[in-house]
């Protein structure tokens, strides 16, 4: 398969294998999936030729007391002559809900960027979390925990340090049809650390399909000299939620 293909379907593969046939019948009647996959190209030709593909994946099962968030992405972009952009990541996260809007949660992540001067990242954090809001239309939750992270850079050097993280999520659901979420997250330690931010615009086409703008920031303290510290990604894709 040619590896822009993979690059575009890994994700699709990735959660079909996590579909809803794979939760337990017992708990079918009070647990539920929310399923999602995001896919986008862009393509140009003539005096420049290049390609730019992006997939996302998500994937929620919940029932009363837990709460299982798996997600997956992929980006892609090259010219004729080379690859300019190439990252991937994945990540589960398992909540507790103890309380009505208190939870526990271990998240486990993986990423690949090495344009960005690390071959492969693994983190595992444990924390609290909370719903600090949550009304019909908006949703706010905040989170802070901490853990370890491996790091493998492009120089073939490897690290494990101890970490610290914090993230907050908002979703408001202004219409029938349209949502604005934001969210944010830092994790680091003694060699660094990682910022994102993701703020996205998410239209309904019907009740399956919808129609998304997002703008992604990314910042890193501690780059490779020639590497910039900021990174941005705005991207226009298709949604299937299912």
């Amino acid at each position: 398969m040619p590896r822009y293909l993979a690059v575009l379907f890994t994700p699709v593969f990735f959660f079909i294998a996590a579909s809803p046939a794979c939760a337990d019948e017992a708990t079918a009647s009070t647990a539920t999936w929310k399923n999602s996959i995001e896919l986008g190209a862009v393509l140009t030709s003539g005096n420049t030729r290049t390609t730019t593909l992006n997939a996302k994946g998500k994937s929620v099962y919940e029932n009363d007391a837990w709460r299982t968030t798996v997600k997956g992405s992929a980006i892609n972009s090259s010219s004729s002559t080379s690859t300019t952009a190439e990252k991937y990541d994945a990540s589960i996260k398992e909540d507790w809900k103890f309380s009505e809007r208190g939870y526990l949660f271990l998240r486990l992540s993986f990423e690949s960027d090495r344009f960005s001067g690390f071959k492969r990242r693994t983190t595992e954090t444990i924390g609290y979390g909370r719903k600090l809001v949550k009304t019909d239309t908006f949703e706010w939750s905040a989170e802070i925990g901490g853990g370890l992270r491996q790091n493998r850079l492009t120089d073939n050097t490897s690290n494990t340090e101890g970490i610290a993280r914090a993230s907050t999520d908002a979703d408001w659901q202004f219409n029938e049809s349209s949502k604005l979420t934001q969210d944010l997250n830092t994790e680091g330690g003694a060699n660094g650390w990682t910022s994102k931010s993701v703020t996205a615009l998410q239209t309904a086409l019907n009740s399956h399909l919808a129609s998304k703008i997002s703008l992604s920031l990314t910042h890193n303290s501690q780059v490779p000299a020639g590497r910039k510290k900021l990174d941005t990604e705005t991207a226009i894709t298709l949604v299937i939620n299912y």
